[in-house]
């Protein structure tokens, strides 16, 4: 069993549950920065009013409410102290419980674990009992070892969230068997291996030496030649390089130890130019495995050959000469020019170049004689020899020329992946490779980050001290591998497409930092978190330059996240400055009405919201896992500022996308979390063949993985509460109860919505002053209203801001909130008459399956009020309704039905042919006339909306009318008309 903090030490630091009467679900616990935390988390601690509640009884679980800046205005709540209510947020939270504590369905308990650890003790040359978790953690797949991250993650957040030990249980063992293969990694040899003579070197995978550098003058001036190497192949790659000589595709010379089952080494060469042609001398001979072998070639008199165990197995013409190839920049062991090509995984031993063709009797002695490994062959030619007796990364030129050579890849002490090391030597200079080839990780920092995350989770949340001390190694080795990198190179990293995915390493490093108590090590955590800056975007973000267009979104989107950490720990205000000038080019210019964005998983232009959704171009639009990045960050930017608007999106983001994700239906085999989640008419989530909900797997994709976190913590946002503890802000209407034992506060938040435009908060427990902050949501456009026992409140409420209520409160005292429900239209950006029916914030869909716009008409139906919703009527079930002959249902609503699809249409087309007062016609164009912003005239009319009375309408239509005939939009005749018709139809509006 995993070391745990004891009950003892939270309470040392004033982190006591307060007794929870029996008013909702049982609580568990939070999230968050432990009580070994450094004096700054502790502080941070400290900051919030005394604990004044007794302390709950010794099995009670103790709230640990996470990460806490300084310099936040309002902080967060544990999980714990958050207990869902009845509604549509805890079915979806109840599905993913049930997933977290059956997967994989076979009724073992630690089945579930053990799946998670299978890939990683492979990985360590630990025994591996039965199987993966599938997707894309699979062995040689290209994201193994993320899902890991997320279900340790996912487990404490259960465990907060309920106290159930099962979770815990689980969460322990996977814990202590990450630790296990921690400590086997740590007993690699990392440097040098038992050689041929002496000591050699081991390339590719386990080891993390991939290949070696050598100088590019190798062969230069080289007419004959002689290679001799000793080799142990580890496995039958084919293509796998054991020396390379190259100034591009055109020009190169090659030996390969085995091109495919029927031939095995190859010698090659080619001189480029017109005409050329690569010329070869290979033999069908395979080279065992496990076992060494003397592999030699020479080229002279315009002949090649090639010899294995010192016997000539094949010669050919010859006629290119070394010599022929001119500037060859790129010379290495173990590695081709092309990335789709494996690296050598082999071990090699006294690699010796010679200007000259040895004969075959050198060759036979170089081969057979184990005591003189030269073989009693006349130096006088050797350009270089390489034994690998020294350790380090040089590899020095045994020959005394100087021609020394550079091991590329080394490995630090506490690595922890389901992959090897190597791995993150791809993206490392020189190589700074993209994500392809064969057995190549997609994004191995991105990888790591969700390890290290649901680690420093398991610790935060649940206390697990071995958890911390993992991850802390994990930390030392991250600045291992990167303070050696130049700051130039690490951008290059980060900019290459998905390999320089790195989630939010930042963020876990700032974090780490602050769980040290070595000021020496903060320091390196803090360096370590910088560089993860992904440079070119940073600066641009900090000078408000926008230049997302086509970056792949969820890349840069993470990092800001991490940018805020280091912010609120050094106060260096461009990291902040970045984050909130990034989120700000992605809300609203890029962003669906689903709250989501991206297609393709690429963002695409400014204010570009449809293109391509009635075209055959690729359908996969609002990537998961970047609704789940934006959620992140803008929660955080709220803690800096509470801007109404941040926490506006949020509830667009959550209560759309997030929401809808999940599928409703109960599994214990996948997550039923979406991937993509299509914005094309008359689509549904499943794109072609593919469900959406099982892309890549059903419990291994990234958003898999992203979806078994957010839908086990709900309730993190709903309530807020001041840096001094003096407010609570209530930003979300979610059925919920808050405990909040500093202030001996209960209360509970009884509501319907989003069926229901109203809500309810009892003071259940608790007295004092308290100043109570009501979220006026954007969509709230009128009738928002607050009264406290019965006594209405006088109110000033605006759309996207908080009204405070500021009293003594008691137990019984009752707080009620009215915010009626209206439907309303959002427009796409590029173009206005495309939209999106809204019904508060919920995103409402047009049940159909026609692959193209469905039109609707509105204004023909509108009265003084504005409200279309009087073009729109109820349906049998909640909240769904009909209008034009569609049904229109909740977006949240996610294919309940196992085995159907519901197809919808999140975007419609609003046709608005003629300027038109329900009945009364004027007969000028409305859709065809727009202004600068894409507005029609019947648009601006209606915004202005409600109407006191019809004079107040005809006064906005003549003031308006005019504006537009002043600008040439309207002729004399046509603003005539509009006024006309708008004062005819006194009598119908």
């Amino acid at each position: 069993m995993s070391k745990r903090f004891s009950r003892r030490d939270a309470l040392r630091i004033g982190l006591a549950t307060a007794a929870v009467p029996a008013v909702g679900a049982a609580v568990g616990a939070p999230a968050g920065a432990g009580p070994a935390a450094s004096p700054a988390i502790g502080a941070a601690f400290r900051r919030g009013a005394p604990v004044t509640a007794a302390p709950a009884d010794a099995g009670a679980v103790v709230p640990r409410p996470g990460w806490i800046a300084d310099t936040w205005s309002v902080a967060p709540f544990a999980l714990n102290q958050v207990a869902l209510g009845d509604g549509i947020y805890q079915q979806k939270r109840d599905r993913m419980l049930n997933y977290a504590r059956t997967y994989p369905g076979t009724g073992n308990v630690l089945d579930a674990p053990e799946r998670m650890l299978h890939l990683f003790r492979a990985n360590a040359g630990l025994p591996a009992p039965g199987t993966w978790p599938g997707g894309w953690d699979t062995p040689n797949h290209l994201l193994r070892g993320h899902f890991t991250g997320h279900f340790m993650t996912m487990l404490a957040q259960c465990w907060a969230d309920t106290g159930d030990d099962v979770f815990l249980r689980k969460l322990d063992h996977i814990v202590t068997g990450l630790g296990e293969v921690q400590d086997a990694l740590e007993t690699r040899n990392i440097g040098r291996v038992a050689g041929r003579f002496g000591r050699a070197l081991r390339l590719g995978d386990p080891h993390p030496n991939q290949f070696v550098t050598l100088p590019a003058t190798l062969l230069a001036g080289v007419a004959d030649l002689t290679l001799s190497v000793w080799v142990n192949p580890v496995s039958a790659q084919a293509n796998a390089r054991i020396l390379t000589v190259s100034a591009g595709s055109g020009t190169f010379l090659t030996l390969t130890p085995r091109v495919s089952a029927d031939i095995g080494p190859r010698f090659a060469i080619r001189a480029g130019g017109p005409g050329s042609v690569e010329q070869r001398v290979e033999s069908p001979s395979q080279l065992p495995t496990g076992t060494w072998t003397h592999l030699a070639v020479t080229v002279s008199g315009g002949t090649g050959r090639l010899y294995v165990d010192g016997v000539e197995v094949a010669s050919a013409a010859v006629t290119v000469t070394p010599a022929d190839l001119g500037a060859t920049p790129n010379a290495w062991l173990g590695r081709s020019p092309s990335s789709n090509d494996p690296l050598l995984n082999a071990v090699v031993d006294d690699v010796q170049v010679h200007a000259r063709a040895l004969s075959a009797d050198e060759i036979r002695a170089l081969a057979t004689t184990p005591a003189d490994p030269t073989g009693g062959v006349d130096g006088a030619a050797l350009v270089a020899r390489y034994t690998f007796d020294d350790d380090g990364e040089s590899a020095p030129d045994a020959s005394g020329h100087g021609r020394d050579a550079t091991i590329v890849g080394t490995g630090y002490p506490g690595f922890l992946a389901a992959f090897p090391e190597g791995q993150f030597v791809r993206i490392e200079p020189p190589m700074v490779q993209p994500n392809s080839g064969p057995n190549a990780v997609w994004a191995v920092w991105y990888t790591c980050h969700k390890i290290m995350r649901g680690l420093l989770n398991a610790y935060d949340l649940t206390g697990n001290e071995d958890a911390l001390a993992i991850v802390q190694r994990m930390g030392e080795w991250t600045h291992s591998r990167l303070s050696r990198i130049s700051p130039a190179d690490r951008d290059r990293m980060w900019d290459t497409y998905s390999a320089g995915e790195a989630g939010s390493m930042n963020e876990v490093m700032v974090e780490l930092a602050h769980h040290s108590t070595s000021a020496e090590q903060r320091e390196r955590f803090l360096e370590t978190a910088k560089a993860f800056t992904f440079s070119t975007l940073f600066n641009a973000s900090v000078a408000n330059v926008d230049q997302l267009s086509n970056r792949h979104a969820n890349q840069y989107m993470a990092p800001n996240i991490g940018y805020l950490r280091i912010f609120e720990s050094t106060g260096e205000q461009e990291y902040h400055t970045a984050a909130r000038n990034f989120w700000s080019m992605v809300v609203p210019h890029r962003t669906f009405s689903n709250g989501g964005a991206g297609r393709s998983e690429h963002f695409r232009a400014r204010g570009d919201i449809t293109s391509g959704f009635t075209s055959s171009s690729d359908p996969r639009h609002a990537e998961t896992c970047c609704a789940y990045n934006m959620l992140r960050l803008t929660r955080n930017l709220f803690f800096h500022e509470p801007e109404p608007e941040l926490m506006d999106f949020y509830e667009k983001a959550l209560h759309n996308q997030i929401l809808s994700s999940r599928r409703d239906i109960d599994s214990s085999t996948a997550t039923e979390v979406t991937y993509h989640q299509n914005m094309w008419p008359g689509r549904s989530r499943r794109i072609g063949n593919t469900v959406e909900y099982s892309r890549y797997g059903g419990s291994g994709s990234c958003c898999n993985g992203t979806g078994v976190e957010s839908h086990t913590k709900y309730q993190e946002t709903i309530f807020f509460r001041s840096a001094d503890a003096s407010a609570l802000y209530v930003n979300l209407f979610v059925p919920a109860t808050l405990t909040w034992p500093e202030r001996g506060f209960v209360v509970r938040q009884e509501t319907a919505f989003p069926a229901a435009g109203a809500t309810t908060l009892r003071f259940l427990a608790g007295s004092g002053p308290l100043e109570l902050k009501l979220r006026v949501p954007g969509w709230a456009s009128a009738g928002y209203a607050v009264a406290v026992n019965g006594v209405d409140q006088g109110v000033d409420a605006t759309p996207s801001s908080y009204v405070t209520i500021g009293r003594d409160w008691s137990a019984g005292d009752v707080v009620e909130v009215s915010m009626p429900l209206r439907f309303r239209v959002e427009k796409a950006l590029n173009d206005k008459s495309v939209q999106s029916i809204m019904y508060g914030p919920t995103l409402m869909v047009v049940r159909d399956d026609t692959p193209s716009y469905r039109e609707f008409s509105f204004y023909p139906h509108v009265g003084l009020d504005g409200d279309i919703g009087a073009a729109i009527e109820p349906a049998d079930a909640t909240m769904h309704f009909t209008t034009h002959g569609h049904l229109l249902a909740p977006y949240y609503v996610a294919d309940p039905v196992p085995g159907q699809f519901n197809a919808f249409h999140p975007y419609v087309k609003r046709v608005e042919p003629e300027v038109v007062f329900r009945s009364v016609r004027s007969g000028v164009p409305n859709d065809g006339i727009r202004d600068a912003e894409g507005e029609t005239f019947l648009d601006r009319v209606w915004e202005a909306a409600p109407f006191a009375d019809h004079a107040a309408f005809l006064r906005r239509v003549e003031r308006l009318s005019q504006e537009w005939a002043a600008v040439g939009r309207h002729s004399r005749q046509q603003r005539q008309a509009i006024v006309v018709a708008a004062a005819r139809a006194r009598a119908v509006l």
